[in-house]
């Protein structure tokens, strides 16, 4: 059975980097924690702020997409209540690696360095 994230700890999060305010180069972020559920939704944190609790990183569900940006812990586990399909559990197998490099968050990223023209 995997972890579900409501298991984890702060402790388990102190080995992220705290969040900063320089995000000017997207894509660079390394990812070190890989969230999802059984309704095909991800997280992917690179940093936490314990103060507000809260995550920056890159968050996927079907139907909104694929956004960036902060998201608290207070939220991910608000999606555990809605029942078991939702909980979001732990990729124990995630090696840390740099956004860029997840296949899923590949479009995102380049769309966010070169925006479409309005």
């Amino acid at each position: 059975m995997s972890k579900k994230f409501k298991e984890l700890s702060p402790k388990d999060f102190a080995g992220l980097p705290i969040i900063s305010d320089n995000h000017f180069c997207i894509g660079e972020e390394r990812i070190y924690i890989h969230l999802y559920n059984q309704k095909n939704m991800h997280w992917y944190l690179a940093e936490y702020g314990s103060i507000g609790k809260k995550f920056f990183g890159f968050y996927e569900n079907k139907s909104d997409g694929l956004a960036s940006g902060f998201c608290t812990v207070d939220e991910i586990l608000s999606y555990g209540k809605k029942g078991e399909a939702w909980e979001p559990l732990v990729d124990e197998s995630w090696k840390p690696v740099a956004a860029k490099e997840i296949e899923k968050l590949q479009n995102h990223i380049n769309m966010m360095k070169s925006p479409p023209d309005s």
